[in-house]
């Protein structure tokens, strides 16, 4: 299999986050169709997708593409701008910060999804009741949105994790 040069990775890099992030869009429309809407979980490619690529790419170039993505999200989904945009840029701010600390590995990576795709959804949800867009229970948070929203995306990093980090390798 022929791996795309690392040089080229930061023109196609936003292209794959932009679809990815439709995909996220999609599949958690999708996962809240198949529940009836009794639970809600948030699929995040995205996410992942920037994990697996924060090795390779810098964190201005991350950091831009975030703010970008996160304002598209924000203006297209709630119509609302820096909900998501910060969300989406302190989770990969952490992500440089998570890389630095930790010998990054797939289990590693793993358990650093969890994390990261929890801060992101605090994040956002606390910016929502802070604004008032919102007015969410904790526990149903945790059981309705965070529950289901961890497994779906622990599936994800098993099924995705590998040719996402072949998309974004080093080589």
């Amino acid at each position: 299999m022929h791996i795309i040069r690392k040089e080229n990775v930061k023109y196609y890099a936003p292209v794959v986050f932009f679809l990815l992030m439709l995909v996220d869009g999609q599949l958690t429309l999708a996962a809240g169709n198949l529940t009836d809407n009794v639970y809600f979980a948030n699929a995040h490619f995205m996410l992942l997708a920037f994990l697996m690529a924060v090795p390779n790419l810098s964190k201005r170039y991350l950091l831009i593409t975030t703010l970008v993505l996160g304002l598209v999200y924000d203006s297209y989904y709630i119509g609302i701008i820096g909900i998501y945009t910060v969300a989406l840029a302190a989770t990969v701010m952490m992500m440089y910060r998570f890389q630095r600390v930790v010998h990054t590995n797939l289990l590693t990576a793993f358990f650093g999804m969890i994390i990261f795709v929890t801060t992101y959804e605090l994040i956002s949800v606390s910016l929502q009741i802070i604004f008032h867009l919102s007015n969410v229970a904790p526990l149903l948070f945790i059981t309705k949105v965070l529950g289901p929203t961890l497994l779906f995306n622990m599936l994800i990093f098993v099924i995705f994790s590998y040719p996402l980090k072949r998309l974004f390798a080093n080589e």
